[in-house]
């Protein structure tokens, strides 16, 4: 069957269907083979209180690394230049500065013909296009320099495994918010997030919100700011392309400041689209004998959302089987999601699960 034929008809059976589906019960494929992948062998299970306390306290340890408006800390200003590629609208050089108070803050970014200011004051986000999105690598950017462990997982199923990253041991928490009840099977699974941390230092080495997506930190010539250890360099790394490569220019206090910098001009309106994420989907693709397994075959779109539901960009984050991904990323583009309650945008992770037919 040809590639176009393929996924017209799974297109047009998943917009008939129209709905999204919780994770499969059937077996599925394991997670592709990726260089960055690093829990590939054997787990444990957090599965007393000492354990789960444990590995809460690693994943807080290097949380704080990264979290530069925790009550209580120092205003800072931030300066980043980037450079940004792959299949989304908008690539090539950028730059982005923050300044923040940790009441308020301000954040200019540039990335191709976007620009944006932002200010955040008394909790309201203020922009000069106040209706204009967020392009997705400037979603991501920002993730990944200040969220990139995001949230609080008092519920979450919590597996570790001992890796080795660049000759030095580190301990990869794989963590579940929701989905099938944690087991000792080796290896990571589609619905964990990775965390992989130097237990000596706290330092977050790999990040990976989905297989198929990984940050790097870089800790060379890394930037000590009032007791945190900010990398220098990142990168994004994308179905094993890099689609984000970031130098953290400055990190510096805020010593002075105009307190009208933080107060919107006439020109600036609220309340602007903010960002939210990132959020895990399961949609359930038709069943197929072109797939040559009887088992589940995921493919993973990284997309951003509109207020409406809509998806803005999309991309795949694997991209073994073209036919597949390309099936994947047109049910994406042609599905309509559920309209967010707030004027936000919203970074998801769209596991499209494509079945094998009952005779294969």
């Amino acid at each position: 069957m040809h590639g176009r034929q393929f996924f017209s008809r799974y297109l047009l059976a998943a917009i008939c269907a129209g709905k999204l589906f919780a994770q499969s019960a059937h077996d599925t494929l394991p997670i592709p083979n990726d260089p960055l992948e690093l829990a590939t062998g054997p787990v444990s299970l957090a599965d007393t209180p000492e354990k789960r306390t444990a590995a809460l306290a690693l994943l807080e340890q290097a949380r704080q690394n990264f979290n530069l408006r925790a009550p209580g800390s120092a205003p800072y200003d931030i300066k980043v230049s980037f450079n940004a590629s792959g299949t989304t609208q908008y690539s090539g050089p950028g730059e982005m500065e923050e300044i923040s108070t940790t009441r308020n803050t301000r954040w200019t970014a540039h990335l191709g013909s976007y620009s944006q200011l932002r200010i955040f004051a008394d909790g309201t986000a203020y922009d000069t296009h106040p209706s204009t999105y967020l392009p997705l690598r400037l979603q991501m950017l920002r993730q990944a320099i200040f969220w990139p462990i995001s949230g609080r997982f008092p519920n979450a199923s919590i597996r570790s495994a001992s890796a080795v990253w660049k000759g030095a041991p580190v301990s990869c928490v794989l963590l579940s918010r929701a989905g099938p009840e944690a087991t000792a099977s080796p290896g990571r699974r589609w619905q964990e997030e990775e965390f992989c941390i130097d237990r000596k230092t706290g330092l977050l080495h790999t990040y990976s919100v989905a297989p198929g997506m990984y940050n790097v930190y870089d800790y060379n010539g890394a930037i000590e700011f009032h007791g945190r250890v900010f990398p220098r360099q990142l990168s994004v790394m994308v179905a094993g392309a890099t689609v984000l490569q970031v130098q953290i220019d400055s990190l510096t206090d805020l010593a002075s400041f105009d307190p009208k910098l933080f107060e919107p001009s006439e020109d600036m309106n609220g309340p602007a689209i903010v960002i939210r994420g990132p959020e895990r989907l399961s949609q359930v693709a038709p069943h197929s004998p072109a797939l040559g397994s009887g088992l589940t075959q995921p493919v993973i779109v990284h997309a951003v959302l509109s207020i409406e539901g809509k998806p803005l960009e999309a991309e795949v984050l694997q991209t073994a089987n073209p036919t597949l991904a390309e099936a994947a990323l047109e049910i994406v583009k042609n599905t309509q999601y559920r309209r967010a309650e707030e004027p936000i945008q919203r970074e998801v992770f769209i596991n499209v699960q494509f079945m094998a037919s009952a005779e294969n």
